[in-house]
């Protein structure tokens, strides 16, 4: 396993200056392509595997995941991530990007994938610009060969779920984005699984926040057996296995300030959270894992004496 990190700057964040305001931006990005607790049929927690995590002020780094097996439970053949930020080319502000990539996806040979990417893409505005809210693009994400119980489910994504956003209006205004959390949030066989996910391992400063979408990539999805109920567009239970939740995507934001004083402004900021297949297993073995994590966020304050 091996890992590669451009040089740069001790680690400090991107600087720009304009019309006498030194404005910073703070990069974050991480991914990981497994992470698992099992209890049935063996008892085993699977740290997050080829973890990456993208320094303050950018740059790029890539793990390998070599091929990986626990026991007859789960397994992959291959996989990477990769994290970068860096000033967007094209545009007046600074691009992020997280991936997380696994080939030969086993699990208790009941769910199977050729391969199955994750891949957030940002770019933030400078904050000297007034404006905060970034543009997100999914382009790259898929299932290859998803599999469950043998039959092929063929799944279309949304990799401009998102996109950019108008006259900088927040997401969180987006009717449809809170209509689709709401019906899943409603769904009464889940509220105890998202209310224990809500509090694993990944709760932080951001899920404190009452700003939190649950939605999902999967724009359409076929082959489901007719055996396997689907309670939700992405959620499909499958007998004596557990379900299966595709495409998962959370947006979380955190509160700023709307200072009409640009110098005294500090930003919402957002996260971006996507999880390409997490399990919720049950019967024939019992646990939970993530497979294929992609996490990206970012934001610009107001530089001090300090910057150059």
């Amino acid at each position: 396993m091996s890992t590669t990190e451009l040089p740069g700057v001790a680690h400090m964040a991107d600087v720009t200056k304009q019309n006498g305001i030194t404005s910073v931006h703070e990069y974050h990005a991480e991914a990981s392509v497994l992470k698992a607790k099992l209890i049935h049929p063996v008892e085993e927690e699977i740290r997050p595997r080829a973890r990456v995590k993208l320094p303050k002020d950018g740059h790029y780094q890539f793990k390998h995941a070599d091929p990986f097996r626990f026991e007859g439970v789960i397994s992959y053949r291959y996989g990477y991530t990769q994290v970068a930020g860096h000033p967007s080319s094209k545009k007046n502000g600074f691009a992020t990007l997280a991936t997380s990539v696994l080939e030969g996806v086993n699990v208790l040979d009941v769910l199977t994938a050729d391969r199955v990417v994750a891949q957030i893409s940002t770019v933030h505005p400078e904050f000297v610009t007034g404006k905060q809210v970034p543009e997100v693009t999914f382009l790259g994400t898929r299932f290859e060969n998803l599999r469950i119980g043998g039959r092929k489910i063929e799944i279309e994504p949304a990799p401009d779920f998102l996109g950019a956003p108008k006259e900088d209006a927040t997401y969180f205004d987006n009717a449809n984005l809170n209509a689709e959390s709401e019906k899943l949030a409603a769904l009464e066989p889940l509220i105890p699984e998202m209310r224990e996910w809500n509090q694993d391992d990944r709760r932080d400063e951001w899920t404190d926040t009452p700003d939190r979408i649950t939605c999902s990539l999967v724009r359409t999805m076929d082959g489901v057996p007719k055996a396997y109920p689907t309670p939700f567009n992405h959620v499909i239970d499958v007998p004596h296995f557990g379900r299966i939740f595709l495409g998962e995507l959370i947006i979380r934001r955190n509160h700023g300030n709307n200072d009409p004083n640009l110098e005294n402004r500090k930003n919402d900021r957002y996260r971006f959270n996507l999880t390409m297949i997490r399990l919720e297993m049950g019967c024939v073995g019992a646990g939970t894992a993530s497979i294929a994590v992609a996490d990206s966020n970012g934001g610009g304050s107001q530089g001090s004496g300090g910057h150059k």
